[in-house]
This record gives C-alpha cells, sequence and structure tokens, in this order.
C-alpha cells in the first residue's frame, strides 16, 4: 500500500510540475547528440537522495552550461534531468553513453507505462546488473512513436564528477562500440605482447632498465585498464570497492617505476648528482605518499594522485631534453623525449575536453590511451637501440676482457719474483696500481761481478701501457751483457721501442752496483732521481742528465759513477709517490712529506721501509685509489752476513 502510495505521489508530481528545460528532440538518422548543456542539475545530500525528494526540489534545479558534467569539488550525489521526444513513427532504440569509466554509480529513472523504471551500470555495479555489457557505462532507451520521456540521473562517486552525455541511435552506438572495442583489443594485444617482451629482455639480459621498463609497462597498462573502462570485465567476487583503491595506486606505481626507469635509461650518475637527486626525491615522495591511502579520504587520494602524476612527466621531459644536449647522436634519447611528450600532449588533451575546451570526438575522448600507446611504441622503439648498444658494448667488453687477461699475464711477468736479498744485499719492493693494468715495473739483472735494477714508469695505464712495459722487459736483455753501461742499455731500450711507442713514452732508472769494485752507476731516464739515505737518515738526490725514452726526442743521457756507501739504503720510486693526492684539500704527499718519513724511518729494513711508505701515502690519501701508480724500491748497502754464510755453503 506504501508503495502504491508513493507512485501515486510521484505520478502526480511528475504531471504538474513545470516545465523542465527544452526538450531534446531525437531523430533516427542522427548518429550522436552530446546533451550536457540541454540538461538540469542538482545537488542533495545523501540522506535526501531519493526519487520522491528529488522531484519535490524542483525549483532548486540548474541548468548545466557546458558541454561536459564537470563538479570537481562537489561530493553530494549529482542529479540529472533532461527531456527527450523521438520523431519518429515506429519506434527506435537510443543509448545514453557515460564517458567516464572510473565514476562508481550512474543510476537512470524513467517512467514507462505508469511504472518507474531503474538501471544501474559504472565502475561499482557488477556486469551481471548492468543493463548492458559494455566497457562504457550505457543505457538503452526504447521510445514509441512521437515519445516523449523525462530521464533522471543519480551519480555517486569517490572520483570526480566528470562525463560527456552523449545519445546515440542504434546504428552509431554499434558502430562506436565495435570501434572502440577494436582499437582497445588492438592496443592491449599489443601492450600484453610487448610486455612478455619486456619480461623476456629483462630474465635475459639482466639489465636494471629492462626491469623498470617492466614494472613501468605494467602499471602503465593497468592505468589505461581503468581510464579505458576495460576494467570493467574484470571482476573478484561479489564486489568492486577494490577498483576505487587500485585506480590511484597504480597512478603512483607508474611515477614510481617511470622515473626508476628514465634514471636507469638516460643513466643520470653520468649527468651529476642534482638530477639524481631530484629524481630519487621524487620516487621517495611517491613511495611516501603510496600507503596514505589507508587514512586519506578516497577522493582527496585520488585528485592528489592525478595532479601529482604530472611532476615525473614533466621531469622526465627536462632530463630527455637534457641528455639530448648532452649527447646529440643517441636516437633513444630522442625516442625517449617523443614518447613522454606524447604521453604529456594526450594528457592535455583529455584535460581539455574535461574543462569543455575541445568537443568530445573520437581522438579527443581517447587522447589519454592514445598518448600512452604511442609512448609505449617510442618507448619499446628506444630499448631496441638500446639493445643493440648494450650487446655491442657487451660483445666489446668481451673483446676487451680477453685482452685484459693478456694484459693481466703481461703484468704479473714484469713484477720481480718475490726475493728478499739481490747479492746478499737486503731488498724490499711494494707496487700499488691504480688500475688493474698499470705501467710501472721493476727488474733485477746479475753477472759475476755485480748487479742491475731497472726501474721504468710508462705513461698512461691499461693494456697499451702494460704492452710497452713488456717490450721494455724484454729489450732489458741486450743489458745482461753489458751491465756496467747503464746509458748504453738506456739508448738501446730507446732504439728498440721506437716503432712501438705510439705517443707513449717512458721515464726510467738505470742503476748498476758493483761490490767488488766498490762503485755504482746512475743513467736517468727523466725519472725523479735516486735518494741515498744514510745510516742517520741524511736524504742524498742522486741523479744525471737525461730525458725520458720517447720517439721524437734523443735521450741525451750522461752517466755518473760514485764510490758505492757500505751503509744506509738507496731508494728508487716512481712519482705516483709524490703526486698522491688529499680527496678533502686536494695537497699533494709531496717531495718534502716523502723525505721526512724516510728519515723518520731509516732504521727498518728495506722491505719494512717500503710497506710504511706505501701505507703512509694510502692513508693520506684516505685510502681512495691513487692517480698514479705507485711504485717503490729499497736496496739495503749493508750485506746480510747470514746469506754470505749460505752463499759459501752453497758454492
Amino acid at each position: 500500500m506504501k508503495n502504491v502510495l508513493t507512485f501515486i505521489i510521484l505520478f502526480l508530481m511528475l504531471l504538474i510540475s513545470p516545465n523542465q528545460g527544452e526538450t531534446i528532440e531525437l531523430y533516427e538518422d542522427i548518429k550522436k547528440k552530446n546533451i550536457a548543456r540541454e540538461l538540469e542539475y542538482l545537488f542533495l545530500p545523501q540522506k535526501d537522495s531519493t526519487l520522491l525528494s528529488v522531484i519535490k526540489s524542483e525549483g532548486n534545479w540548474k541548468r548545466n552550461d557546458r558541454d561536459t558534467i564537470h563538479f570537481p569539488k562537489e561530493k553530494d550525489p549529482l542529479w540529472l534531468r533532461f527531456k527527450i521526444h523521438h520523431n519518429g513513427k515506429t519506434p527506435h532504440n537510443y543509448y545514453l553513453l557515460f564517458s567516464s569509466p572510473v565514476i562508481d554509480y550512474f543510476e537512470m529513472f524513467y517512467l514507462k507505462e505508469g511504472k518507474w523504471q531503474a538501471l544501474a551500470s559504472g565502475d561499482q555495479v557488477l556486469r551481471k546488473d548492468r543493463p548492458l555489457y559494455s566497457h562504457i557505462p550505457s543505457f538503452p532507451i526504447t521510445l514509441g512513436p512521437d515519445e516523449t520521456r523525462t530521464i533522471y540521473v543519480r551519480i555517486k562517486s569517490e572520483n570526480q564528477y566528470f562525463t560527456f552525455l552523449s545519445i546515440y541511435n542504434t546504428r552509431a552506438f554499434l558502430s562506436f562500440s565495435k570501434m572502440s572495442d577494436l582499437l582497445f583489443s588492438a592496443y592491449f594485444g599489443a601492450g600484453g605482447l610487448m610486455f612478455l617482451y619486456t619480461l623476456l629482455l629483462a630474465y635475459t639480459l639482466r639489465y636494471g632498465q629492462f626491469f623498470f621498463y617492466f614494472f613501468y609497462l605494467s602499471s602503465i597498462l593497468l592505468v589505461t585498464l581503468f581510464s579505458t573502462g576495460f576494467i570493467h570485465y574484470i571482476e573478484i567476487g561479489n564486489s568492486n570497492v577494490w577498483k576505487n583503491y587500485l585506480f590511484p595506486v597504480s597512478i603512483y606505481l607508474t611515477s614510481i617505476f617511470g622515473l626508476l626507469f628514465t634514471k636507469e635509461f638516460l643513466e643520470l650518475q653520468k649527468y651529476g648528482k642534482k638530477h639524481l637527486k631530484v629524481t630519487l626525491t621524487l620516487i621517495g615522495l611517491s613511495i611516501f605518499i603510496l600507503p596514505s591511502v589507508l587514512f586519506l579520504d578516497l577522493r582527496t587520494y585520488i585528485e592528489f594522485a592525478l595532479t601529482f602524476v604530472s611532476l615525473p612527466i614533466f621531469w622526465g621531459i627536462y632530463l630527455s631534453i637534457y641528455a639530448i644536449f648532452q649527447n646529440k647522436r643517441k636516437m633513444e634519447n630522442y625516442l625517449f623525449f617523443f614518447a613522454f611528450g606524447s604521453m604529456l600532449a594526450g594528457a592535455a588533451i583529455n584535460l581539455s575536453t574535461i574543462q569543455g575546451w575541445i568537443e568530445p570526438k573520437m581522438i579527443a575522448t581517447f587522447s589519454l590511451p592514445l598518448g600512452s600507446a604511442i609512448e609505449i611504441f617510442l618507448l619499446a622503439a628506444a630499448l631496441m637501440i638500446k639493445v643493440r648498444t648494450l650487446r655491442k658494448d657487451n660483445e666489446d667488453k668481451q673483446e676487451i676482457d680477453a685482452q685484459l687477461k693478456v694484459a693481466k699475464r703481461l703484468q704479473k711477468d714484469l713484477l720481480p719474483k718475490h726475493r728478499s736479498h739481490l747479492k746478499n744485499y737486503p731488498i724490499g719492493f711494494r707496487y700499488l696500481p691504480t688500475s688493474d693494468i698499470g705501467g710501472d715495473f721493476v727488474h733485477f739483472l746479475e753477472d759475476d761481478e755485480g748487479f742491475g735494477v731497472f726501474l721504468c714508469d710508462v705513461s698512461g695505464h691499461g693494456i697499451a701501457a702494460a704492452m710497452i712495459a713488456s717490450m721494455a722487459k724484454v729489450s732489458l736483455q741486450l743489458w745482461v751483457t753489458e751491465l756496467d753501461q747503464p746509458a748504453k742499455a738506456a739508448e738501446n731500450m730507446r732504439l728498440s721501442l721506437l716503432e712501438n711507442l705510439s705517443g707513449h713514452f717512458l721515464s726510467a732508472i738505470f742503476l748498476y752496483v758493483n761490490p767488488k769494485k766498490g762503485i755504482m752507476k746512475v743513467a736517468n731516464a727523466g725519472h725523479p732521481p735516486i735518494i741515498l739515505v744514510s745510516k742517520e737518515g741524511e736524504s742524498e738526490f742522486i741523479s744525471s742528465e737525461g730525458r725520458a725514452i720517447t720517439e721524437f726526442i734523443a735521450l741525451k743521457l750522461k752517466e755518473i759513477e760514485r764510490p758505492l756507501p757500505s751503509s744506509g739504503k738507496i731508494i728508487l720510486y716512481t712519482d705516483g709517490v709524490l703526486e698522491a693526492r688529499d680527496p678533502n684539500t686536494d695537497e699533494l704527499f709531496g717531495e718534502e712529506r716523502f723525505i721526512e718519513l724516510i728519515k723518520d724511518n731509516s732504521s727498518l729494513d728495506p722491505q719494512s721501509l717500503c710497506d710504511r711508505i706505501v701505507g703512509e701515502v694510502f692513508r693520506f690519501s684516505k685510502y681512495k685509489r691513487a692517480d698514479d701508480d705507485i711504485t717503490i724500491f729499497a736496496l739495503g748497502l749493508e750485506r746480510d752476513p747470514e746469506q754470505d754464510i749460505k752463499e759459501r755453503k752453497e758454492s
């Protein structure tokens, strides 16, 4: 009885209510009609938002003055009202389409044959309860010949109220549905293939950028599922509430993985700390905001997500422009720029349609998924180029690794075999390369009367320096027969290396010691001088004139001879010791500090002295790897009596 009375009241109120705006004239041959400007709207609190309350609120209706229905700040349920008239002599099916797939509820009410009919659609309405199986909220309206009908629509949502409102005839609606289904099937099909391809790349190549692109692509496809409405085809259980939370979360995930992918793809660490720091800050901010969905109002959370997502897009475009200026030859940087630009253009067109600045035609309606489709295609092309580059780099690296193995074997052969004495004189040696392959080396030669010590420093580092050092060692065999002529050995070395230096040069010390005659000879080819340290710790530099061994300039060496001291030490070293640098003050270790260190530790045995010097240099440079190789050799001038006894027993 109560339902009957309610119906009678509603029917009488509808009959006696004044004219509800202009009547929208419909014709069978009109494919589509946008009706947003021809309807009226009303907001009512949730508790009063019933059909009876709406019909009673006759004087509160307002005319919509936009091409879209757009009320971003309103939270109360929105009511729409419009009157349609079918100008035809036969019945016809029209279709009412709402463009926004993320609005929770659309409920349509109309009076037919004396009964109120109610239909429901929207993001939170289960598929079985919708009047049409479509990814876009839509309602069928069947009108008889010359029939006029008043339609009421109630809209409720946690998302912003935004939608286009159009009426299609049957043929246009079927064409639109098929076209959109075809387009989005192709889009998601291509996106799915790209998804699998990226997963394969990420698994096989194990590069970070491919993993991040995989997750970025996943989040983009998820956002597009919402923006196109295809998420309506996915249901879990008897509720769609989870969609309201997944939509903004997917936007934040897009920001996070998009920025991580940008960081890896553009190799931001090469462009300074500032760009990397801003990118990491945006990533951290996104991660920090993400869990706020648990305690923030859902609408506030969604609105902030839609606003925040523009920051990573603009930042990605800026970084791509910066990367282009840094390296104009990298095609992948241009593709990256146009990819993010297409996404921004799609978002801008979509925003313009929301504001009503652009008429919601096909391209404007699908601007956001179209922009993301172009972005995915361009990023895929950029990744193809990147894969080709990485494969080439990997092949080059394998070739270099093979060369490095050879060079390391050469380097190992260059270093003196471990020994504590040379002709019963105690010795010490330390070598600290600045890279895996260096150009410093020490070599010993002996004859019946004495021995020669050779220490050199080849310019540069790596394979080339190691090769030249190796050739220099081979050429030292010419010195074996004439150890007492170090200057001649230096000249012979230059002649043997002349065609292979290729712009490199080397400095070297040739030291000959003859204990029987009690003399020492020195030839210096552009190298730091020998240091003679007395037993009391006093230092003396011993040097001779001579230029570094190079292909362009003659040596012009002058060999010097002097008596061999009976005590103290002789120290040979490379300039890497003096040029070690404090990373905080940029101060060099320097000659003065080096001499003072030798004086303070002159009582140590040769090996301990070398260890102490290298330790202090390393400590001075704050344990950072030096800019140049460090080599130091020490020769004690007091013969070891135990070695003499041992030698006599062996002889």
